[in-house]
This record gives structure tokens, sequence and C-alpha cells, in this order.
């Protein structure tokens, strides 16, 4: 019932909506959602707001009941870190905070894809996989494996339609046994790097879907005895702090995280006016030394 409202909520619609920030993120370790978090906080401090930092440790579960808790508790908005979960169970929690939204007033901003039509504030995830792939192209690379996230997640498919348009733009065929779904995790990119080399296509290069990933994807090509570029190149999307320190350090597109925490909270605030279309903002290539022009 999309009307039932816990007592703490009744006595929020009486009292209005409270000065805080809800942010779901999917696990504040990583550097990714770490740096959103801080220009979530940042600027919601800078403008009067309490943030909620909400991690839910990759547990859809406790994603579910994040969204719970902070509507009860009548927080001013909530910004979605994640790219949203093609699954019955998430689509019905985005449909009750959108009605939510309507009725009552609540602010929902997403960072990513979410399979429904809510402000966001993101980057092209189909182009971000064009870029890194198209990097790969021009170094002389032609069987490129992509390494990303769960099928479920919009911003992993998106990932895949952006490498394989690329690649057909390019005349080259798209072989789907050089695409591996996990998580956007290091423990993830290792697994599915190993699944890779116990498969056996040809490659002499892979795409990550994220940093995080692509720290693993090392890990693993390392543990086989391939080197990297020599053997294999890898590039990676996120630029978090660590890429340019893994073994060699990795080039990557830059992803504006903290921007766009500070532009969903100020969508939220209503420092800036709600986006009729999503807010797209700009990605950098950062060249470093884990690419070999073949």
């Amino acid at each position: 019932d999309l009307h039932y409202a816990p007592s703490i909520a009744a006595q929020g619609l009486r009292r209005g909506f409270s000065n805080v920030i809800g942010l779901i993120v999917r696990d504040i370790a990583d550097h990714y959602f770490g740096e959103i978090a801080r220009g979530v906080t940042e600027r919601a401090m800078q403008l009067g707001y309490l943030s909620f930092v909400c991690n839910t440790g990759r547990n859809r579960e406790n994603e579910m009941h994040y969204h719970e808790l902070l509507w009860q508790h009548r927080v001013k908005g909530i910004i979605l870190a994640g790219g949203g979960i093609d699954t019955p169970e998430y689509q019905r929690i985005l449909a009750r905070q959108l009605h939510r939204c309507e009725q009552y007033g609540l602010r929902l901003v997403g960072l990513g894809p979410q399979g429904r039509r809510i402000p966001e504030v993101t980057v092209d995830y189909v182009r971000v996989a064009g870029i890194i792939t198209g990097r790969l192209l021009e170094a002389g690379h032609r069987d490129i494996a992509f390494i990303t996230g769960d099928r479920r997640v919009f911003t992993a498919r998106d990932h895949i339609a952006g490498y394989q348009a690329i690649l057909e733009a390019h005349g080259l065929r798209f072989d789907e046994r050089l695409v591996l779904y996990g998580d956007f995790t290091e423990q993830e990119g290792y697994e599915r790097c190993r699944e890779l080399l116990a498969r056996g296509p040809r490659f002499t290069a892979i795409c990550a879907g994220s940093d995080t990933i692509a720290m693993g994807v090392l890990h693993a090509l390392s543990e086989s005895g391939r080197r990297v570029p020599d053997d294999v190149s890898v590039i990676g999307v996120g630029d978090i702090p660590p890429a340019r320190y893994m073994a060699p350090p990795l080039t990557t597109l830059r992803i504006p995280r903290y921007e766009m925490g500070v532009r969903a909270v100020e969508i939220i605030t209503g420092e800036a006016p709600p986006p009729q279309r999503p807010v797209v903002l700009a990605t950098e290539l950062v060249e470093r030394r884990s690419v070999r022009q073949l």
C-alpha cells in the first residue's frame, strides 16, 4: 500500500521535512563512493543541512530498508549513489518513493541510471564505455575484453551497450565470450579475470567497468604471469586515488564524483532548479602506464 506511513512519518507530515539529506551508497569503503559522500556531506553542511550516509554493504535488502527508514525520519531528500537495479523489488521501492515525491514533496536524485524517470546527476555510461574501449582501439588492440558489474544493474548494461557499439562502428565482431559480469569490486575483478583466462579466448586488452575491478584484474594477471601492459593492457573507470599507485599506474577515465554529490545536494535543497533532463557531467581520460601501443 503506497499510502502506508509509520507513526514517525505521520508526525513528520504535520511538521514538514527535516533538514536532513539521506545518501544511500553500496560500499562506503570503496573510494568511488567515498568521494561522492565527501561532496554530499560538505555541500550539505555549507547549506545548513545534515547528511545521513547509509552504507548497504552491497546488500539489496539493506538498501530497501534504508529507503523506508529515511522516509520515516522525513528527510528532505534521498541521493542514490549506485546505478538502479532491474529487479521487481528495487523497482517497487522506487515506485513507492516516486509516489511520495508527487504526494508529499520528497526529493529523489540518482547518480546513475535508475530505470525510471527521476532527476539524475550523472555521466553518460554508454559513452564512458565507448571512450575507454576507443582508447584501446586507438592503441591498436582488436581483441578487447570487458569486465563490469551485475548484468541487472543499468550502469553495467550501459557499459556493454557502449562497448558493443564502438566495436561494431570499427567493423569488429561483438564476442560474448569476452564480456564478463560480476560486481564493481576488486574481488569480482580478480575472479572474473581468472574466469576469462580459463575460458581461453584471445585478448590483448581488458576494459574494467571500475578502477576497483581493475585492481582485481591486475592481481589476477600478475598471478598468471602476464605483464601489464607488455602482455595485456588494462584501462579503468573512475580515477580513484589508488589508481596512480597501482602497478603499473592505471590509465583510467576520471568521473567527477565530488561534483556529482555537490550537484545532487543543490537539487534537493532547491539551490538548483529540478532538472527536466539528466544533468550529464564531463569525464576526462587520464593517461598513465597500463596501456601499450601495439
